[in-house]
């Protein structure tokens, strides 16, 4: 019977996943092999000798082949990294992305240090909202989804992070949050593919991810015109917004849709690879 050392295993396994056309197919072939054998990624190189049980191989095999067919590496691993949090990952919600981390920095640099009420529309797994409520302990967070699923993975993970976030359930394109007092802040990650450019996303994206997460059925921008018309009815007087969108191609648009309903400080903000991903607003009535 053949004897599987790590070194043979990981390298077996990125020649498959590369075949596949997965991208970074030895990265992730590491990562799920840490995984199986609880080390950190970077232990691998000290037990490359080491051999692997049979349950060990099975175990790892299943992942390879879930891998193989473009199933994304959180799902497979269950949870991501998201700022300072780890986040419980599924089916269920969009999968948090670095490019999200640049719009939860800034609403911490606005609010540092001083008490608000803060809205967060399409919660999904929670990210935006607990990273939030993690790094401003004086703020009142709230959080909305139309999908019960999402949001019950969204407590689940505010749960592990030891944060307090109010959760409900709400279709933001029919109708708005019960209001006692208006928010000093409104954050969201909305859908934002068109669906001209379904075709055009990775497998792991466009088969996995919930499509209510990622595409607006009309032109990627009809919750940018929702925003601008409610916001008045959402934030309070020199109130502020963030809100991602799609990149180069939907820079113009989204801020002339603000620009034209008179909003102030208007601000584009850009991702870590430099691209334009989040706008920046204020309410002056």
């Amino acid at each position: 019977m053949t004897t599987w050392r790590v070194v043979d295993i990981i390298q077996s396994s990125a020649d498959y996943l590369s075949k596949k056309g997965v991208p970074n197919p030895r990265l992730d072939a590491e990562i799920l092999l840490g995984k199986v054998i609880q080390k950190e990624r970077l232990e691998l190189y000290l037990f490359f000798d080491r051999p692997m049980a049979k349950q060990e191989l099975d175990h790892y095999r299943e992942f390879i082949r879930r891998r193989g067919e473009r199933e994304p590496l959180q799902h497979i691993l269950g949870e991501t990294g998201f700022m300072n949090l780890i986040l419980k990952t599924g089916p269920q919600a969009l999968i948090p992305r670095p490019e999200t981390e640049v719009l939860v920095e800034q609403a911490i640099h606005m609010m540092q240090g001083r008490p608000a009420r803060i809205l967060d529309i399409g919660t999904g797994s929670g990210c935006i909202a607990i990273a939030l409520a993690a790094d401003l302990p004086d703020a009142d967070v709230q959080a909305i989804d139309l999908s019960e699923p999402a949001l019950s993975l969204a407590r689940e993970n505010a749960h592990l992070n030891h944060t307090e976030v109010s959760f409900s359930v709400l279709d933001i394109m029919k109708q708005i949050p019960d209001l006692d007092e208006r928010f000093g802040l409104v954050v969201s990650n909305p859908p934002y593919i068109s669906p001209d450019e379904k075709q055009d996303l990775q497998e792991e994206v466009r088969d996995f991810d919930p499509p209510e997460a990622l595409f607006d059925d009309v032109d990627g921008l009809s919750f940018y015109r929702r925003f601008a018309e409610i916001i008045p009815e959402l934030l309070e007087p020199r109130g502020r917004f963030l809100f991602e969108f799609g990149g180069n191609h939907q820079e113009k648009s989204v801020l002339n849709i603000f620009t034209e309903k008179g909003y102030a400080d208007l601000e584009i903000i850009q991702d870590y690879n430099g691209d334009p991903r989040v706008i920046s607003g204020s309410f002056l009535p």
